[in-house]
């Protein structure tokens, strides 16, 4: 159905696909999501999640947190450069890390870094 979607859109507008997203890239700016999956030991998972919900934290690596989320994992806003969020499997001994900025580069040191202290805690 979304393919479909896209199809109708790509026609409605005349474009390709790499032209509306060039337009969208114009406008509103790049987007790189990264994910990272991490196997912990028992009660590693739950302490990343209390650590990253707890309202004290207000900072993470360089950035301020100016906002949070908790629907479905802890999303941690950083200032304007973007967010990371973890999210404890149900079913695994794992932990989900997810960045979205608008640099490749950013995305990738916030999963490394984020990954190297959820390991420490």
């Amino acid at each position: 159905m979304t393919a479909l979607l896209l199809a109708e859109l790509m026609a409605w507008h005349r474009k390709s696909l790499g032209e509306l997203v060039a337009q969208l890239h114009a406008e509103f700016g790049e987007h790189h999501y990264g994910r990272v999956d991490l196997e912990l030991p028992p009660g590693q998972k739950e302490r990343a999640i209390g650590y990253f919900a707890d309202a004290k934290l207000s900072r993470v690596l360089d950035w301020p947190v100016t906002g949070r989320e908790d629907l479905d994992g802890i999303k941690v806003y950083l200032g304007d450069v973007g967010w990371v969020m973890v999210r404890a499997s149900g079913t695994e001994p794992m932990l989900r890390i997810y960045s979205e900025t608008m640099r490749p580069e950013t995305t990738r040191r916030i999963l490394e870094e984020t990954s190297a202290l959820v390991q420490k805690l």
